[in-house]
């Protein structure tokens, strides 16, 4: 059990981690696309 329970908080850190690498990518990407947009209008 406690090393199911350790495997499992493993494994939630490291979903945790790419869920916030995602949140990163994405706002940057956002930005990215309304900086492209105020410079050629």
């Amino acid at each position: 059990m406690a090393v199911m329970n350790e495997d499992y908080r493993q494994h939630y850190r490291t979903w945790i981690g790419f869920t916030r690498f995602i949140k990163i990518g994405l706002a940057s990407v956002i930005i990215l696309l309304i900086l492209l947009a105020y410079f050629l209008l």
